[in-house]
């Protein structure tokens, strides 16, 4: 448990050494990483590639004991910067818009206030949100935070509000291992301490949690045969990221489907579905499918998706290399990806014993 959070607090200061060059943060004390991260690109990478690593191994070492203080992850991840992604900060000026500019951030961009400073550190500038309206709706809460003037406090509260939902993903999750797998809390830990569900939630911020507990919740409604409060939950889940409506169809068919192996279903169909944006293979995507996968009957499933998250960080080492999306990082990055799938046999093994 304690190398475990020390990798991860290292984990978060090297979060700074991708500080963009246009943002003051935390009056410039992390200036020494950022230059680091920046002019020093090759030791830069073997030092995350080291890491990753470490973190992967630690990881597998607590599958099977557990991690009883996990919630001290959350204190340095809020403080944290966020890596490879801006995410987090068109989620903050999404809902500075609304509140401050009183504009319409889905018909609106963020070009249209060139001078708000937030727009010097900003990427994707030119195109309004991508999410559904619900996920604006919801950001608007920490979004609060804009009327004290204070971008750092909004941040926080963003980051926080973010963490709060991953803490309500782990309990309605333990509820479901518990009520499908009661001898086998590893599944559980093998989301909760996954490298790359905590680096893209705790420390990317990635609203993708939010959609997931509401698609987690909903499952569970529907095996309590709550069918109707179910569909309103699922519903939700796609008010926030659209993916999630895909799974609708199986609502309704579940009773004439009931030796299907849902989980699976669920984890397969949410893993194509990020193949109908070949140019945008994100890695966070995958917590979609791996929140469900962790439920799945087959371990060879569970352990294929488990691979894929594993290689889903580490494919992050060719843009902290080159610095930038352009090739050959894009087919570095899908090669990495690959290759990790020969991990599957591995990870099944070791789940077995």
């Amino acid at each position: 448990m304690i190398s475990f959070l020390f990798v991860w607090l290292l984990f978060c200061l090297f979060s700074f050494t991708q500080q963009d060059l246009n943002l003051t943060f935390y009056h410039n004390i992390f200036s020494a990483f950022q230059h680091f991260g920046y002019y020093y690109r090759p030791l830069n990478t073997f030092i995350f590639i080291v890491l990753s690593i470490l973190l992967i191994l630690v990881y597998f070492k607590l599958l099977k004991s557990g991690f009883s203080k996990f919630w001290l992850l959350i204190i340095p991840a809020i403080f944290s910067y966020p890596l490879f992604s801006f995410d987090i900060f068109n989620y903050l000026f999404n809902a500075k818009m609304v509140l401050i500019y009183q504009a319409n951030p889905h018909i609106k961009t963020a070009l249209d206030f060139a001078w708000d400073p937030m727009l010097r550190f900003m990427h994707n500038v030119t195109t309004p949100a991508p999410y559904a309206y619900g996920w604006t709706i919801f950001s608007l809460l920490p979004g609060l935070a804009w009327f004290t003037g204070k971008f750092t406090l909004v941040f926080w509260l963003m980051k926080l509000f973010i963490v709060c939902f991953w803490l309500l993903t782990l309990k309605v999750l333990r509820q479901l291992v518990t009520a499908l797998f009661p001898k086998e809390l590893w599944r559980w830990w093998l989301f909760a301490l996954n490298p790359l569900v905590l680096v893209e939630t705790l420390i990317n911020g990635h609203n993708d949690i939010v959609m997931v507990f509401f698609a987690l919740q909903s499952y569970w409604l529907l095996m309590q045969s709550q069918k109707t409060r179910s569909i309103f939950l699922l519903v939700i889940s796609a008010s926030i990221k659209y993916v999630t409506i895909l799974l609708l169809p199986f609502y309704f068919l579940k009773s004439k489907l009931a030796k299907l192996d849902l989980p699976t279903v669920f984890a397969i169909i949410l893993t194509l579905a990020m193949f109908t944006r070949p140019d945008q293979l994100h890695s966070w995507y995958l917590i979609w499918a791996f929140s469900f996968a962790v439920l799945s009957r087959h371990r060879f499933w569970i352990s294929l998706f488990t691979a894929l998250t594993l290689g889903g960080l580490l494919r992050y080492a060719p843009y902290l290399y080159f610095g930038n999306w352009d090739p050959p990082v894009y087919l570095l990055r899908n090669l990495i990806w690959g290759v990790s799938l020969l991990l599957t046999p591995l990870i099944q093994r070791y789940l077995l014993k």
